[in-house]
């Protein structure tokens, strides 16, 4: 699967030994000096207990006021506006924050720009610790996950995972409850001497009301629940903000719309391949017919023990929110109108060919909403109404406290099977733009003396496990001199798969570079068949390869895929590395072995069956043609993702290249394409 936000931006070169070899990930190994430790640090200790005032003696002096004097600024007029706003009020400390309302989204994009204008580290470093002891927590986390993200300055800066940053947003309030009890009754629990005593477990399948488990997706409450494609979605809209726009952060250069299509086409090919692993028929589009039969109760609680909202079964809107469904579907027959017709005007009256595959970045932008969208008064925000009308609240709710549901958060919103059935419908206008778009000719398919002869692949085993994360933020620290001698951790359940190998048998006739796409896909009986199942196929791997004169062997294994990472080292441990790097008892690596954007390399399989699941690889070697958009000059792809340089793809074909059109199937099938037949087994517990 292109699980776009890919991760770590590594070398593409392959290590070739006459006509065999290896595909891996080299990269010169780097590490960090005393002065990216000292901004590590700096980054794990006020993001511990958010909802507590700060305990260090060296970060309090700078609590109590900002950095004034405008040459500290790139732009002091944001900064003023800023301040402005702050004065007029801004949502308080300890409220619940959501970035699906309109004045908390104004006030997270201004203390956003605050940040972001500050001129250089000392002014950046001074002003978060203010913001860090007067902004709303969960304003703050999203503002300096952003700022690090985007300031080049922060670049390849390591942030806590978000689940051990927030753990509220993760693990159900059973888990949360009762390491708080353990901690109040029980003195030994959590130092970290005592090891596995520390470990609170999760029943994730613990489920109210009850009626819940009469439904279907009950089934996959494993998928929904887990913790890594929780994160790594947070993570994707966290590198493409839709208030960021491409002027000012070059996020165009990664085909910012079509980037977003893509990754929830494939996003929703990966959920249904779980479901037909559980014995379900495919997703279906939600139709705005109320009563909506399914209800959602996530079992999660904010700080405070206001439990998430739910959605009750057999669910209708209010009668003032039908208002809101007019513009929604008026919105939608607007976007199939310039579909169909082919073409669309911008405001100075440029006229876009949507007959141009390289034009669908307009459609992705209006969809997304973001700062990039076209005549946004016309296309308007579906997806932002749509999961506010399933959550029963309001964009521009000023004068009452909002109180979000799942879908209102990026953290928790693919923990609701609604929002699989809301994409469902959303693609509708990807396909729709898709079946325009002629034929892929036979050239533009083939590859001239390249030819896929066999494949062998590693039999597939998935299982589930138990994972343990970091929840230590939920508890009060009460002593900050030592690293930290103090960790608890929350155990759940996840799905996992044992490390494969494949090894392709290619014969060339060309010396030179090629693309290698793997995907991975139901099985079917007839090629022709593919026509319906080829939106279900996942992009699980992309990849340069070098090719010789004759025969190539390439062995790829599973754990080398470039879209997917492996888990994060957990909060306090890395803590602990960073100080003794910052001690100089041993070195801190830049390896991007902590990389937040990537799809979790668990997730690349399917459930699949005990007896064996039947389902397909499908490979497809590629010419090598060099990228329009190239590498920017301070990007470093040893420790960074690559927002914003073009590095989050390979050449210049369309995404989902070749299943993203419909299929002349007289000549679709060439000799540098190859389907396998594989079986997915999986081992209960």
């Amino acid at each position: 699967m292109k699980w776009i936000v890919a991760t770590i931006a590594v070398s593409l070169a392959v290590v070739v030994s006459g006509s065999e070899y290896k595909t891996n990930v080299k990269t010169d190994l780097t590490f960090a000096d005393k002065d990216f430790l000292l901004k590590q640090k700096f980054f794990f200790e006020i993001l511990r207990n958010i909802h507590l005032p700060l305990q260090y003696e060296e970060y309090l002096p700078y609590t109590k006021t900002w950095i004034g004097d405008e040459t500290k600024y790139t732009n002091y007029d944001q900064v003023v506006e800023f301040f402005d706003l702050f004065k007029l009020g801004f949502l308080e400390k300890g409220e619940i924050f959501t970035i699906y309302n309109k004045y908390y989204l104004k006030q997270t994009y201004l203390l956003f720009t605050f940040l972001y204008n500050s001129l250089d580290w000392d002014t950046y470093y001074k002003n978060v610790l203010w913001a860090r002891e007067n902004i709303n927590e969960g304003m703050f986390i999203y503002a300096i996950t952003l700022t690090v993200l985007h300031r080049t300055d922060l670049k390849g800066i390591v942030l806590p995972a978000i689940y051990e940053i927030y753990p509220y947003y993760f693990f159900n309030t059973d888990i949360i409850r009762t390491a708080s009890y353990r901690k109040m009754y029980d003195p030994k629990f959590g130092f970290y001497g005592s090891g596995k005593y520390n470990v609170v477990y999760s029943n994730f399948t613990l489920t109210y009301p009850l009626e819940t488990k009469l439904f279907d997706d009950f089934d996959l409450s494993y998928y929904y629940n887990d913790i890594g494609l929780n994160s790594y979605y947070y993570y994707f809209m966290m590198d493409y903000p839709f208030f960021f726009g491409t002027d000012k952060f070059g996020l165009l250069k990664d085909r910012r719309g079509e980037l977003y299509l893509y990754m929830h086409q494939q996003l929703l090919a990966r959920y249904n391949l779980e479901r037909f692993s559980n014995f379900m028929y495919p997703i279906k589009g939600l139709t705005w017919s109320f009563p909506l039969k399914l209800g959602y109760f996530s079992l999660l609680s904010y700080w405070n023990g206001v439990p998430f909202k739910s959605r009750d079964f057999n669910y209708m809107i209010k009668d003032e929110d039908y208002i809101k469904l007019d513009f929604i579907k008026d919105w939608e027959m607007r976007i199939r109108k310039i579909i169909d017709q082919g073409y669309l005007y911008l405001k100075d009256g440029t006229k876009i060919d949507l007959r141009d595959w390289k034009n669908i970045d307009y459609i992705g932008n209006i969809l997304n909403a973001n700062v990039d969208s076209v005549n946004d008064e016309s296309f308007g925000y579906i997806e932002i109404f749509s999961k506010l009308l399933l959550s029963g609240n309001n964009f521009d709710t000023m004068f009452f406290k909002t109180w979000p549901s799942s879908l209102m958060h990026f953290e928790t919103t693919l923990r609701d099977p609604i929002f699989y059935s809301l994409w469902n419908r959303l693609l509708d206008f990807y396909y729709l733009f898709k079946s325009y778009l002629p034929y892929y000719t036979f050239d533009e398919l083939t590859f001239k003396g390249v030819i896929i002869k066999d494949v062998v692949i590693d039999k597939l085993m998935t299982y589930f496990e138990y994972f343990d994360a970091d929840i230590s933020n939920i508890i009060p620290l009460t002593n900050v001199d030592k690293y930290w001698d103090f960790t608890v951790l929350g155990r759940t359940i996840r799905l996992n798969h044992k490390p494969f190998t494949y090894t392709l048998d290619v014969m060339s006739e060309f010396t030179g570079k090629g693309v290698i796409r793997v995907f991975l896909g139901p099985k079917f009986d007839k090629l022709m068949d593919l026509e319906y199942y080829k939106k279900f196929f996942v992009e699980i791997d992309q990849y340069l390869v070098d090719l010789l004169v004759g025969k190539n062997t390439i062995v790829r294994n599973s754990r080398d895929f470039f879209w997917s990472v492996k888990d994060r080292t957990l909060y306090t441990d890395l803590y602990k590395k960073i100080m003794t790097a910052y001690t100089g008892s041993e070195k801190f690596p830049l390896d991007m072995s902590e990389a937040h954007c990537g799809f979790p390399d668990r997730l690349i399989l399917p459930k699949g069956w005990i007896s064996g699941m039947k389902m397909q690889f499908y490979f497809i070697i590629t010419p090598y043609v060099t990228k329009d958009v190239q590498q920017v000059s301070f990007f470093d792809k040893s420790i960074s993702c690559g927002v914003g340089t073009g590095l989050r793809y390979i050449d210049d074909l369309p995404m989902g290249f070749p299943f993203d059109r419909e299929i002349n199937y007289s000549y679709w099938y060439t000799k540098n394409m190859l389907f396998k037949d594989v079986l997915i087994y999986h081992k209960d517990i």
